[in-house]
């Protein structure tokens, strides 16, 4: 979204400007826009506008951190089923601690009130397009689903290196668990990738947290091309394994920023 609030003082700058202009050159044409710059300052427009643009200000802000919220809460769960429920809760969280009093100090949270559900859905969308504007590229190497384990892996090394990271395969014998060693400025990630048609367990979890450990690295996660169990889920989020599905790697860096997959 445009920059409304820096657009409007711009634009109404040039329509005194032409106003003055106008009155000895075209005074029809200067009452117009005198007009027009009157309609946006004393209507709902201007207020309409002003909501977009503090919340497309704020949600800049914290982009990195909605985008890993929203890659985690919108991650399938160990039947392959994504629920929106918990993103849309954690967003009217975000407008109402974040936006709100935003809204109250520049006396446009009058609005919102006359219908919220409407507006806040509105705003769960313009955040959700904001972004989305500000994901990082998709890969250049593509997945296939007949691809072997071996295969698998060097695919999710390929996409962790085009999104920067440093990423190599382990050897294969050795590694404890891991199969690719990820490292970026000060961060190094031990990752497991699990290419499976059923879904991946404990196992997987109890390998990367070791794995991690014995590589002296603050980062496990387990990626795979399938769902993992409820109980997988649960080792994980109690021993600080993060567990991830192939598309969401090339955000691993937004993610373990926040913290997530930290031992």
């Amino acid at each position: 979204m445009f920059r409304y609030l820096w657009r409007h003082k711009a634009f109404s700058a040039v329509l005194l400007f032409l106003f003055g202009i106008g009155l000895y050159l075209q005074p029809i044409a200067a009452w117009i826009g005198l007009a027009l710059l009157l309609f946006l300052r004393l209507t709902k427009v201007h207020s309409f506008l002003l909501i977009y643009d503090l919340t497309d200000r704020a949600a800049l802000t914290h982009v990195r951190t909605l985008a890993t919220k929203r890659a985690l809460m919108l991650s399938p769960d160990e039947y392959g089923n994504v629920s929106e429920e918990a993103w849309d809760k954690h967003l009217n969280t975000f407008i109402k601690k974040t936006l709100v009093p935003e809204f109250q100090r520049r006396k446009v949270e009058h609005l919102l009130a006359k219908d919220p559900k409407r507006y806040v859905a509105r705003l769960r969308t313009w955040i959700n397009r904001i972004i989305d504007r500000h994901q990082p590229a998709e890969p250049t190497v593509e997945f296939d689903d007949t691809m072997t384990g071996t295969e698998f892996e060097l695919y999710c090394r390929d996409v962790l290196q085009d999104a920067g990271w440093r990423a190599a395969l382990t050897p294969g014998s050795g590694d404890q668990g891991a199969d690719i060693i990820a490292e970026k400025e000060d961060r190094r990630v031990v990752i497991q990738c699990k290419f499976y048609n059923g879904t991946v367990g404990n196992k997987a979890v109890q390998e990367a947290y070791a794995a991690a450990a014995f590589q002296d690295a603050p980062y496990a996660v387990v990626v795979t091309n399938s769902v993992f169990t409820k109980s997988a889920h649960q080792l994980a989020h109690k021993n600080g394994v993060l567990l991830m599905h192939h598309t969401d790697l090339p955000r691993l860096e937004l993610i373990v920023t926040c913290g997530a997959g930290s031992r």
